[in-house]
């Protein structure tokens, strides 16, 4: 029996491929239990810098598995609350992990699926992408921390609009909401992705996970306590060989090879 998600690493990136493309990337019990699973791993592996977040086949994921709940549909209710916080627990680990995480999509891009685009850290998707939280669509509420990101991101007003409506977006739109940082052709996703994995695997890593800290913190922090948050993370930086090695090459008018530490 296949893997429903397949680790791969390369030097200091994780890979993770989501490995259903006859459901569409769709999740069931069994691909959330091994998501949660290699979340911790990754999570608590020193040596990866960056995570990669894509689907195998035609799309990225179309998010849960409709079938399996028909399945369950007497016994879900009993069953909905400890897995959704088995899901959200995955959520807050891709958000807090000390790692940048890209998420490449393209395809479709649906519910639970939308709700990983969101969580990640840098997005880049094909321009044949189309996107839909359609959690309204079979009757649920926001999930995977959707209600909290989208807002953020798009304004309460446009989250809402997104939420509420069914209609699907396209890549295009998902650029100007700023749901995704770059829209590529279809044929150039996988080394397009390949470059902003490398470019963040061989940066300073003290100062990129610090930047995400402080990205993320921005949201609930008031000014002064954000403004101590810099300086922390500041000092932390100019504590790294990484530092030394930038102000020397700059100086000495070459690029610097980051260690990462």
């Amino acid at each position: 029996m296949k893997d429903s998600i397949v680790l791969t690493r390369q030097s200091h990136i994780a890979v993770l491929t989501f490995n259903r493309p006859d459901k569409l990337n769709t999740f069931d019990q069994d691909m959330t239990d091994h998501f949660e699973a290699l979340c911790q791993e990754i999570n608590e592996d020193q040596t990866i810098r960056a995570v990669l977040l894509r689907g195998e086949g035609e799309v990225f994921s179309a998010g849960s598995d409709l079938h399996e709940l028909y399945r369950k549909l007497d016994s879900f209710p009993a069953e909905a609350l400890s897995g959704i916080r088995q899901f959200n627990a995955c959520i807050l680990l891709l958000r807090e992990m000390e790692k940048l995480v890209i998420a490449s999509v393209h395809g479709m891009v649906m519910g639970i699926g939308m709700s990983l685009l969101l969580a990640a850290d840098l997005a880049i998707a094909s321009e044949n992408t189309k996107l839909a939280l359609s959690y309204n669509r079979i009757a649920l509420s926001p999930a995977g921390a959707s209600s909290y990101l989208l807002p953020r991101i798009v304004g309460t007003k446009k989250a809402l609009e997104l939420l509420v409506m069914p209609e699907m977006i396209d890549a295009k739109e998902a650029l100007n909401l700023g749901l995704v940082n770059w829209i590529v052709p279809h044929e150039e996703l996988a080394s397009r992705t390949q470059l902003i994995l490398d470019t963040i695997a061989n940066g300073p890593m003290v100062a990129l996970v610090q930047t995400k800290q402080l990205m993320n913190s921005a949201w609930q922090n008031k000014l002064t306590s954000q403004l101590e948050f810099e300086a922390e993370a500041f000092v932390r930086c100019v504590n790294t060989r990484d530092f030394k090695t930038a102000v020397r090459a700059f100086v000495n008018k070459r690029e610097p090879e980051f260690e990462g530490r």
